[in-house]
C-alpha cells in the first residue's frame, strides 16, 4: 500500500499544473538544446529569459554566443557562433504551450586542409614566358602546404514549436518539445584552387526535438 501511493505521489508531482508558474508578472529564465541529429557531446545550450505579459503569455529574448579553440598541426583554429532572437509563447492549457520564435544565427568554423596549387605562369603573346636559365615566370608560384580553410553560415531563422511543461519542485521545470525551423541565409567557403571566396544560398526547413529546463520566479 505505501509502495502505491508513494508511485501516485511522484506521479502528481510531475503532473503538476504550471498554472502557478504561468501568471502575470512571472519571469521565465530557461536553457534549451536541440538534439536531433546531435551527439549529447556536442549540445548546444541557448539561454533565454522571458516575462508573462498576461496569464499564460510570455515574451522575451534569447542570446548564445561560444567560441571554441583547438589546435592541429600547431596551428590554432577558431570556431563561433552567435545567435540574437525574440520569442513569445502561449499556453495552450495548463501545461501544454505553443511558441514562436525569430532569431539570427552567425556560425564561423576553422578547419586545416592540405592545399596544392598548380600556379600560373606568365604569358607573352599567348606563350609562356621562361627566364634565361629556362625556369618559368611565374604570375602565382606553386606551392603546398598546411592553409586555414574558414566555413561560414549567416542565417535568419524563424520556428514554430509545441511544448510541455513539467514542473518539479514549483519554480523548476523539464520542458520537452518539438518545433519547424525555417532558415533563410548564406554559406561562404574558401575556394583554394582559385583563390576566391564562394557564397551560396542556405534556405531549408528542419524538425527538430529538444528539451528546455526552466525556472520560474
Amino acid at each position: 500500500m505505501k509502495k502505491i501511493i508513494l508511485s501516485l505521489t511522484v506521479v502528481l508531482a510531475f503532473a503538476l499544473t504550471s498554472d502557478a508558474q504561468t501568471r502575470k508578472g512571472t519571469v521565465l529564465l530557461g536553457a534549451g538544446s536541440n538534439l536531433t541529429e546531435t551527439a549529447w557531446s556536442d549540445l548546444a545550450i541557448t539561454p533565454k529569459v522571458g516575462y508573462f505579459v498576461q496569464d499564460g503569455v510570455a515574451i522575451g529574448a534569447l542570446i548564445n554566443f561560444d567560441t571554441h579553440n583547438s589546435t592541429s598541426e600547431s596551428i590554432e583554429l577558431n570556431s563561433s557562433l552567435a545567435e540574437l532572437g525574440v520569442f513569445a509563447r502561449y499556453y495552450v492549457s495548463n501545461n501544454l504551450f505553443t511558441e514562436i520564435q525569430l532569431s539570427s544565427l552567425n556560425r564561423s568554423t576553422e578547419t586545416v586542409e592540405y592545399i596544392e596549387h598548380a600556379g600560373t605562369q606568365a604569358t607573352q603573346d599567348g606563350l609562356p614566358v621562361f627566364n634565361p636559365d629556362g625556369t618559368p615566370v611565374w604570375v602565382v608560384a606553386p606551392s603546398e602546404g598546411n592553409e586555414i580553410i574558414e566555413a561560414a553560415d549567416k542565417t535568419m531563422n524563424f520556428a514554430l514549436g509545441l511544448g510541455y511543461t513539467i514542473v518539479w519542485r514549483e519554480h523548476f521545470a523539464i520542458e520537452p518539445f518539438v518545433n519547424l525551423v525555417f532558415m533563410n541565409g548564406e554559406r561562404k567557403s574558401y575556394d583554394s584552387d582559385n583563390y576566391i571566396v564562394n557564397s551560396e544560398d542556405l534556405k531549408g526547413t528542419d524538425f527538430n526535438l529538444g528539451v528546455n529546463f526552466s525556472l520560474f520566479f
